[in-house]
């Protein structure tokens, strides 16, 4: 009996595959816990917490601490430091995505059966020193159930909800780095005519920035240097397409953008969301968006660019997205732009212009003797082409208001006569929508010395 407890012991004190010995790091501590008595309890506590991402946990033996875990939300790597009776690793061994990767033989380092887990391949592909990635297929997949890959990279990345692929490391971020984000389908295109075409366009990127700068692009297909008979050839596609389904070669598909986000205005509080974790040193939104569609949990991230207010070059990967708030340089979006219509992100709300010259602004006065706007008259217009038309009017759009122009548009008159820098100022009856109303049509009056004239119809929304 004695023996048989020594045994589970020294097995309730193994560190999962993931963990290194002897190692912990000397960036700052977020919390710690005590009577903690295995490295996977350790690891469920920090992922159940917002701000941890890696731990050490501290065995029977430790001193001061037994059996202790010690949180840390994105610990220097180059910071290690030697300790006793320890190990440190990952929230997570695995941190993989539901796609699948090319088994070509370049990139194919063994394929193994009766694999019955993806934990089990994970391992395998871990203690494998030719392995940085790999593919675990589950018994639901039509040909190869219970099948490990061991792949050199990940290449040509497919969409599956039957394969599950990862990097053999997950505290590793450059293993993480694909080939293409997940907004982009590698190896399809779609079945209808193309309306235009564009060569000598030598990466898909370049291709979609072409295509959504394109009022009648709505999606592209981009074919590499490999194609054939066109080789860096970008197809653009009209709107309200179908997924793509008809197969091509050396040829990658998406969007005209990946992302969908609102920007500034009526972003994720982040304060309030669920936070599953916070990633710095991020490039791009772009990325952001895709390490968000890569984690199981995450349907919405915030993205802090460089010239964020509160953080910089910062994704923060959430649960959901139900309380807004403002920022500055910072944007919110889903986690995939596809279904767009059942995340309740109307396109306007992240595709729109901005008022904010002070001379609309309701203190601003039109009309007394100062050529607020230039040209020949004392107030501004809405007019294109007017000499003395407000310098942030681009003709018939979507618009927010912004500061030094305003919050909202006016709700109240008539008592606008000489103000917004005009000679008859505008005012909307009816109030503001709901967010719940969606897009709403109001009427805007002018007020002439009074007396509401002019009545025009807008379309307002509540983002």
């Amino acid at each position: 009996l004695l023996f048989l407890l020594q045994l589970h012991t020294i097995s309730a004190n193994n560190a999962p595959f993931c963990f290194a010995s002897g190692v912990t790091w000397s960036s700052p501590v977020v919390s710690g816990v005590q009577s903690v008595e295995t490295p996977e309890e350790c690891q469920q506590i920090c992922a159940d917490s917002n701000n941890c991402d890696s731990l050490t946990w501290y065995n029977g033996q430790a001193s001061p601490h037994p059996y202790y875990c010690e949180m840390y939300l994105n610990p220097d790597s180059s910071t290690t430091v030697p300790c006793s009776n320890c190990s440190s690793g990952p929230e997570s061994c695995t941190c993989s995505g539901e796609f699948t990767c090319s088994l070509d033989t370049d990139q194919l380092v063994y394929l193994l059966f009766d694999v019955t887990s993806e934990m089990s391949c994970a391992e395998l592909c871990f203690e494998s020193s030719e392995c940085l990635f790999y593919s675990w297929y589950s018994p639901n997949h039509p040909i190869l159930q219970d099948t490990c890959a061991l792949l050199r990279e990940c290449i040509k990345r497919t969409g599956s909800d039957t394969c599950f692929s990862g990097p053999s490391n997950c505290m590793d971020t450059d293993i993480i780095e694909s080939e293409f984000p997940l907004c982009f389908d590698e190896g399809k295109t779609w079945i209808e005519d193309r309306s235009k075409g564009v060569a000598n366009i030598t990466s898909p990127y370049e291709c979609q920035s072409l295509c959504d700068a394109d009022s009648e692009c709505s999606s592209f297909t981009w074919f590499d240097i490999l194609s054939s008979p066109y080789p860096n050839f970008c197809e653009f596609f009209k709107s309200e397409l179908s997924e793509p389904e008809a197969p091509c070669t050396d040829c990658v598909s998406g969007l005209s953008s990946c992302t969908c986000s609102q920007s500034d205005y009526q972003t994720c509080d982040t304060s309030q969301e669920p936070v599953i974790n916070i990633i710095q040193e991020i490039e791009s939104e772009i990325k952001c968006q895709d390490l968000c569609a890569r984690h199981t949990d995450c349907t919405w991230y915030t993205y802090y660019s460089t010239e964020g207010d509160r953080l910089k070059n910062t994704c923060i990967l959430l649960e959901s997205c139900n309380t807004k708030m403002t920022c500055q340089g910072c944007s919110s979006g889903p986690d995939t732009c596809k279904n767009i219509d059942q995340t309740g992100l109307h396109p306007q709300c992240s595709n729109y212009k901005i008022l904010d010259s002070y001379t609309r602004n309701v203190i601003t006065r039109g009309n007394i003797g100062f050529k607020l706007c230039g040209g020949s008259h004392n107030y501004c217009t809405d007019e294109l082409g007017q000499d003395n038309a407000h310098p942030d009017w681009a003709g018939e759009d979507w618009y927010r208001f912004s500061k030094p122009g305003g919050t909202q548009i006016a709700e109240d008159g008539p008592w606008t006569t000489h103000q917004c820098g005009t000679a008859f100022g505008g005012y909307m009856i009816g109030g503001h929508p709901s967010v719940e109303e969606g897009t709403a049509t109001r009427t805007v009056y002018f007020d002439e010395n009074g007396t509401p004239n002019r009545p025009t119809n807008i379309t307002v929304i509540n983002c």
